[in-house]
Parts: structure tokens; sequence; C-alpha cells
């Protein structure tokens, strides 16, 4: 089956972070990582834009 293999090096950025697939960076460092489910295409963008998002929210 084609279009299975993972890409690594895709990178979106976002709010001045960017985010891979499972990966947040900041200024080029390891922000955290976190599980992305196989299967699941780009959710793990999503899944960092809300991570992202949260730590927007919690800088009061």
């Amino acid at each position: 089956m084609r279009g299975t293999e993972l890409t690594q090096t895709k990178t979106v950025r976002y709010k001045g972070y960017e985010i891979c697939m499972g990966s947040v960076y900041k200024d080029g460092e390891p922000l955290f990582h976190y599980y992305v489910p196989l299967g699941e295409g780009d959710g793990g963008v999503e899944q960092g834009k809300r991570i992202i998002d949260q730590i927007g929210s919690d800088d009061d």
C-alpha cells in the first residue's frame, strides 16, 4: 500500500513554535514530545496546536 511511510521532516509553524509529528520546538529547542497514535494522520499537529494554545493561556 502506498502512502504509509512516516514523514519525520514535516514541520508546521504556529504562533512562533514549530510542531513536528509528536514534538514541539521553540527557537530550535524541544519543549516537549507527545504520543501520536498511528493512523491519526495530522492529528499530531492538531494536538500540538492545542498544547501551544494551553501554554499561551497560562501566561497570566
